[in-house]
Formats: C-alpha cells, sequence, structure tokens
C-alpha cells in the first residue's frame, strides 16, 4: 500500500485529474495589464507542482457592465502562463463564464481558473483510503476571517 503522502502514484499511472481536488477562482484587478503578475505567480505554482491548472480565461467588464471573454494566448500580459505544461481549456463553459462576470465590478478585469490542488493530493489520497472523498470547499470572505480572528480569545490586547 503506497504511503498517505505519496499521492503522486494516482497520477502518474494515467495522468488523470484527481477530480475531487479541482476547484475554480476568480481573480478580480483594476484592468488585464494588472493581471500579469497573477499570472507570472499562476505559472510558478504550476512549475512548482502546488497546483495543475485545468482552465484559464480572462474576462473584462466595461464600465456599462457589458463582458468580453478573452483567450489567455491573445494577451500579452498573459504571457507567463503560454509555457504551463499540459491540456489547458474546454472546462469552462459560457454559462460558467457569464456566472463568474457577475463578480467582476464594471470596469475591471478577472482572471477565472479551474485548478487541481495539487497540493492536498496527501488529504485526498488519505480520504479515498478511508472510502471517502474531498466533497466541498468554499471560500470565506475576507471580511468574515479578519472579523473572527479579532474576536478569539486571547488575541486581545492586555489578555493573560
Amino acid at each position: 500500500m503506497a504511503a498517505l503522502t505519496d499521492a503522486k502514484d494516482d497520477r502518474e499511472q494515467g495522468g488523470e485529474v484527481v477530480t475531487d481536488l479541482v476547484e475554480y477562482l476568480i481573480v478580480a484587478a483594476p484592468d488585464v495589464a494588472s493581471l500579469a503578475p497573477v499570472a507570472e505567480a499562476l505559472s510558478g505554482l504550476v512549475r512548482a507542482g502546488t497546483i495543475h491548472l485545468l482552465d484559464v480565461v480572462v474576462v473584462v467588464r466595461d464600465g456599462d457592465g457589458a463582458v468580453d471573454v478573452l483567450e489567455v494566448e491573445s494577451l500579452e500580459s498573459m504571457a507567463a502562463l503560454r509555457e504551463v505544461e499540459g491540456e489547458l481549456g474546454g472546462l469552462l463553459s459560457e454559462h460558467d463564464l457569464e456566472l463568474a462576470a457577475f463578480a467582476v465590478q464594471p470596469g475591471s478585469a478577472g482572471m477565472v481558473l479551474v485548478t487541481e490542488d495539487r497540493w492536498a493530493g496527501p488529504l485526498s489520497l488519505a480520504a479515498r483510503h478511508a472510502g471517502g472523498l474531498i466533497i466541498a470547499g468554499e471560500r470565506i470572505p475576507a471580511a468574515r476571517v479578519e472579523a473572527a480572528l479579532a474576536d478569539r480569545p486571547g488575541d486581545g490586547e492586555g489578555d493573560d
């Protein structure tokens, strides 16, 4: 039996995606050019094996709310992602992109990503060995996390 920390075994046998580790993210920025450092960071995460990038599209909303969907290959600011290995694209439907566009404020741009969280491979493998799967996850809004951290006992000044 493989060690729990050796999650690569399952993927290397066919290169398939570990489906319980797939998530989507939307990274917003003032404009497409502002997404260049995000593309560089994303490329670094892929090269490090932290994530596997499955799909990425840029959504731009003009000041009136009209939406343009742009492929990464057509944008100079996304050049860092052109060297990402593997099959990329085809997972985000038109409907997915319409929904994602609602998260992007008028007058700004967003990068819509579908990733496999390879850092969580050992957790997924352990769950599968236990007869389970990772079945859900959600980003918690920053304001809620900040409020919860501020309310934690022992974090305030003068607490003993």
